[in-house]
C-alpha cells in the first residue's frame, strides 16, 4: 500500500461523492456542524493530498445536500418544503472554487450521462418527465436525445454489509475474531479487491460502540488493523468506499482517509 492520506474537518462529514471522471483523484465532501446547523462542502484531491476547496455554496442551507460530482462540477439538491423529504430544485457549481454556475428550479438530477450531459427530471402530472441538460449552462436538450444517454463509467465498489442473522456472519465474525485475537464484531462491512479483503466492523468495548478497520491479503498477512471510531452513537450507513485502487474511509466522523491498495 501507498499514498495514504488524511485530513480532519471541523465538521462533521455527512457523504463523501468522486468525480464522475474515472481518471480523476477528485473527491467531494458534504459538510454539516449539527449545533450550528451549517451546511458546506469541501473537494479533495487524493493524489495532491490536498483540499482544493471548501466552503458554503450559494444558496446552500441546512436541507441542502450533494447529489452529484462529475467532471469538474458538483451538483445540490435543494428542499424547499423541509417538511417534505423531496427535492425540489438544482443548481451547479465549480468544483475548482466553488463559483456558482446555474440554478434550475422545479427539477430533480437522475444521474450524470456523460462528461456534458446530465439526466434530470422534472414532475409531470401524477409522474415526472425526463430530459437532458447542458452540464455546463444548466439548459435542457431536445428531448429526443435522452436516447443516446451513455451509462456512467465510473466503477464504485460499496461495502455488503454482514449482520447477526445472516447466513454468513458466524463464519466472517469467527474469522475476525481469530486475526485480530479476540474481537467479537457485531455488525461487519466487507469489501475485496485481490488479493486484499477489506473489513470495516464494530465490536462493543466497555459499553461503547468501537469501529475498526481491518485489511488482510488472501494468504492471511496482515496489510492494517486500525481503530477508526468510538463511543458513536450507532453504525453508519457507508463506512468505505472503493474508487479502482482507492480505499476512502471516515474516521471519528470528520476525518477523511484514504489509502491506495497495491
Amino acid at each position: 500500500m501507498q499514498n495514504t492520506f488524511s485530513y480532519r474537518f471541523s465538521k462533521n462529514i455527512w457523504r463523501i461523492l468522486p468525480d464522475a471522471d474515472p481518471a480523476s483523484s477528485l473527491w467531494a465532501v458534504e459538510l454539516r456542524d449539527t449545533e450550528q446547523k451549517v451546511a458546506s462542502v469541501a473537494v479533495i484531491d487524493t493524489i495532491q493530498k490536498s483540499v482544493q476547496w471548501e466552503g458554503i455554496p450559494l444558496g446552500m442551507d441546512w436541507w441542502s445536500s450533494v447529489t452529484a460530482y462529475s467532471y469538474s462540477r458538483f451538483f445540490l439538491h435543494h428542499y424547499r418544503y423541509p417538511d417534505l423529504p423531496e427535492p425540489t430544485d438544482l443548481s451547479a457549481f465549480s468544483a475548482a472554487d466553488g463559483a456558482h454556475l446555474w440554478d434550475l428550479p422545479n427539477h430533480l438530477l437522475v444521474k450524470v450521462a456523460d462528461q456534458n450531459r446530465i439526466e434530470v427530471a422534472a414532475k409531470a402530472g401524477s409522474g415526472f418527465s425526463y430530459h437532458l441538460c447542458d452540464a455546463g449552462s444548466g439548459a435542457l436538450l431536445p428531448h429526443e436525445e435522452i436516447a443516446a444517454v451513455g451509462e456512467d463509467q465510473v466503477i464504485l465498489e460499496e461495502p455488503v454489509r454482514y449482520k447477526k442473522g445472516n447466513v454468513f456472519f458466524d463464519k466472517l465474525a469467527s474469522f475476525i475474531e481469530e486475526i485480530t485475537g479476540g474481537h467479537q464484531p457485531i455488525n461487519i462491512d466487507y469489501l475485496e479487491k485481490r488479493p486484499f479483503m477489506i473489513f470495516s466492523y464494530y465490536i462493543y468495548h466497555q459499553d461503547k460502540t468501537v469501529q475498526y478497520l481491518l485489511i488482510i491479503t488472501t494468504k492471511r498477512e496482515l496489510v492494517l488493523h486500525e481503530k477508526l471510531s468510538e463511543e458513536r452513537e450507532g453504525i453508519g450507513r457507508s463506512t468505505m468506499i472503493l474508487k479502482a485502487s482507492a480505499l476512502i474511509y471516515l474516521k471519528n466522523n470528520n476525518e477523511f482517509s484514504s489509502l491506495t491498495l497495491s
